[in-house]
């Protein structure tokens, strides 16, 4: 077993911020690290930029002072917590700052005391930008998380230009520092939605999202060795030619315009609220020209005819099977009045009319996306049952309308819109997981386990778990499928707001040791301008079935 990683942190006042002790608080509970060393800024914070006596800098931090207080939550990621209770009996050290231009250095003397603790990492929670022989002391480098406040003197950071912009994801990241910022290396990455109507909202979302960066890194390291950090910096490698340009401060007037347009926004966005439900208005389309499953994706669906379901309902993640000179679609049938779902089955011609519709399984908990797969003559299912915080199996023992309970595959978990794959003699389960109890959300994390049985009682967890970090594509959307010597992977693209649209995506790489996929078509629903988005497609036997939602008014059942 190798020994805990001596852990240096980095700061300007033993007072961080909430995220930032949570981190800490991970750390020192999974038994991988040990705070071994604090070493503290002497002034408490960093020296203030020449950009802060613009115009226009007042306004953005009015700005953002002014979201932050309308839109505060009870567990804000700023609020402050002391690392006393994590560090007792920790050695802290002041060391004397050597400025240079907008970088810090430190005397011998300290390097001197420094290196005798052989940190094997240093967190930087504070302190300006670093430069000189502190940067080759930690074995593995100094990790800075960039999107932070406490890494940013003007403490303008991830969200704000996201949400000006109209960007529909932000950033957030763990960067190991070099002396030339630009040849910083990323080893852990996520791209999460960024909320359109506030910044402090997106803000809460990465910072959480990041609390969970460098502990996944040293289990990793701790597990695997330093090939693992290795394997990081490869795939995260492209991420860096396509993050966020640096900030520019905006000009006075150009600062205000973008505080107005932000609350409009936001204004509008409540009276949305005030008339339309968070459950959508969720219909089903087919089609059953007999294409294949790619052809069909990649069609505009302008062709494809509405199923639609009784009054007070909405039908939404379909998955067809074909039997029997019939399709049988399984769904989620979601009432309105009770705001649960249950999962149904919809029986359809050859032609795709509705012979008759009935309900299979209902839980005293919500359940969505019917994944069914079939084994041994048997059709199993796995339904969407996040609120029970499980990933339960189904046995089908009279098909298509009863199903047992078989096992459980995993517990103690937010799981959402799990799928299976088999492939290369081994079943593969992708499930997106929300480890930030409910902040973030389950849209941004895809996470991988593999088994050679479908009934297997432990599942391995890959070793670049989650192995895709990005709301845009992260989260399933139906059958996992091969053509052509192809694997492709239908994901929602969630950002902007849940179900945006559907994605295609070509799994490149899948073994035990590395996975890479590549997004290859996207789809939005355009042929119909009521509608707002879609989030599932399935295929077999030449029908082709997706879902599609639009606003649902309160009251209107």
């Amino acid at each position: 077993m190798a020994e805990n990683f001596k852990i240096g942190i980095m700061c300007d006042s033993m007072l961080l911020q909430l995220w930032e002790y949570a981190s800490l608080e991970r750390i020192k509970n999974s038994g991988y690290g040990d705070i071994s060393l604090i070493i503290r800024n002497p002034s408490g914070k960093s020296r203030k930029n020449h950009q802060e006596s613009t115009p226009g800098y007042s306004v953005v931090q009015f700005h953002q002072k002014l979201d932050a207080l309308i839109f505060n939550k009870k567990n804000n990621y700023s609020k402050k917590k002391s690392i006393s209770n994590l560090a007792k009996n920790v050695p802290v050290l002041v060391p004397e700052q050597i400025e240079d231009g907008n970088n810090v250095s430190f005397n011998k003397t300290d390097l001197s005391e420094i290196k005798k603790y052989n940190l094997d990492i240093i967190l930087k929670f504070g302190f300006r930008s670093l430069k000189g022989e502190i940067l080759h002391i930690p074995r593995y480098g100094i990790w800075s998380f960039p999107m932070s406040e406490n890494n940013n003197p003007l403490k303008i950071t991830g969200g704000y230009m996201e949400m000006i912009n109209k960007e529909p994801v932000t950033d957030s990241m763990v960067t190991i520092l070099t002396e030339v910022p630009e040849n910083n290396t990323i080893i852990s990455f996520s791209r999460e939605s960024t909320c359109s109507y506030s910044i402090n909202l997106t803000r809460n979302k990465i910072h959480w999202r990041s609390s969970l960066f460098v502990p996944r890194v040293l289990a990793g390291l701790h597990k695997y060795g330093e090939d693992y950090l290795k394997d990081l910096l490869k795939k995260h490698e492209m991420e860096k030619e396509n993050l966020s340009s640096q900030f520019q401060m905006p000009a006075v007037s150009t600062a205000i315009l973008n505080l107005f347009s932000h609350f409009t926004l936001a204004f509008r966005k409540v009276v949305k609220k005030i008339f339309y439900t968070d459950a959508f208005k969720w219909v089903l389309f087919y089609n059953t020209n007999k294409c294949n499953a790619r052809d069909a994706f990649q069609s505009n669906f302008n062709d494809f005819k509405k199923l639609l379901p009784p009054k007070g309902k909405f039908w939404a993640d379909p998955f067809v099977v074909a039997k029997n000179g019939n399709y049988y679609v399984f769904v989620e049938e979601f009432i309105y009045r009770t705001n649960r779902g249950h999962i149904s089955v919809l029986k359809l011609d050859q032609t795709g009319q509705l012979l008759n519709n009935q309900m299979i399984i209902n839980k005293p908990y919500h359940m969505s996306y019917p994944f069914i797969i079939e084994q041994d003559n048997t059709y199993y299912m796995i339904p969407e049952s996040s609120e029970n915080g499980t990933i339960d199996l189904y046995k089908c023992t009279r098909f298509p309308d009863k199903w047992e309970y078989a096992r459980n595959i995993m517990k103690n978990l937010k799981a959402v819109d799990t799928t299976l794959f088999f492939y290369n003699n081994k079943w593969w389960l992708f499930t997106v997981i929300d480890e930030t109890k409910g902040i973030s959300g389950c849209e941004t994390e895809l996470f991988l386990y593999y088994s050679d049985s479908v009934f297997s009682d432990t599942w391995k967890s890959h070793p670049l778990n989650p192995v895709v970090a990005d709301a845009r594509i992260a989260r399933p959307a139906g059958n996992i499928f091969i053509l052509d010597n192809k694997i492709y992977r239908p994901s929602q693209d969630c950002s902007v707001r849940y179900g945006n649209a559907l994605n295609l995506n070509e799994i490149v790489s899948l073994s035990e040791t590395e996975y890479l996929e590549v997004p290859v078509f996207r789809r939005e629903p355009a042929w119909d301008k009521k509608l707002r988005g879609m989030h599932t497609y399935n295929s077999d036997s030449g029908l082709s079935i997706i879902d599609a939602y639009s606003y649902h008014r309160r009251g209107s059942f």
